[in-house]
């Protein structure tokens, strides 16, 4: 790995139970927040910014690209987990129906499409992007469940890790990985 990848999970977004969540966008409060996270200063040296080609995503690489006048490159291999068709309308049910996913990586659980084949399309999804940058600084904007799976793959953690994971992951949260070693945890 030449680049170091930065990456960061979007922003809060406005839970609509009658949308698919693909369909979401950032709420005010999510808003509000990346805009003092990249008030910061904290990834003005980033030299490109990918994001999953998912809206809620788009919107939180916006607020950096802005900033620093540049492009968003969208890529949809760091799209979230394919949920299905089904709406999941208690949250209580939606952390269950993730836990299950993450419990049985190599099973489809209602639909959704499998963890391993969703890290999978991910790191293919990097490979490219390495492939294609050279040297460079790359912000990365993503989606907590792929995120998860993602660090996790690195670390080579356990199942009861990865769902501790999937749960502490917050909004916004940011994390660096150079030589497919974690520089900054995501969870830290």
């Amino acid at each position: 790995m030449q680049n170091t990848y930065v990456f960061l999970r979007h922003a809060k977004v406005k839970k609509d139970t009658s949308e698919h969540s693909e369909k979401w966008v950032l709420s005010d409060e999510g808003i509000k927040f990346i805009e003092e996270v990249v008030a910061t200063g904290i990834f003005d040296d980033v030299e490109n910014i990918i994001s999953s080609s998912q809206k809620k995503v788009i919107q939180t690489a916006y607020f950096l690209a802005d900033r620093l006048n540049k492009d968003i490159l969208t890529n949809p291999s760091l799209n979230e987990i394919d949920k299905g068709s089904e709406l999941i309308e208690d949250p209580e049910e939606y952390e269950k129906q993730v836990i299950k996913v993450l419990e049985k990586p190599d099973e489809s659980i209602s639909g959704w499409e499998k963890a391993n084949q969703a890290l999978k399309r991910f790191q293919l999804g990097m490979d490219r992007i390495e492939k294609e940058h050279s040297h460079k600084k790359i912000l990365i904007v993503t989606h907590g469940i792929v995120l998860t799976l993602y660090f996790a793959s690195i670390r080579k953690e356990s199942m009861k890790e990865i769902i501790s994971r999937w749960k502490n992951l917050k909004s916004c949260a940011w994390g660096i990985v150079k030589d497919k070693k974690i520089i900054h945890d995501v969870v830290d």
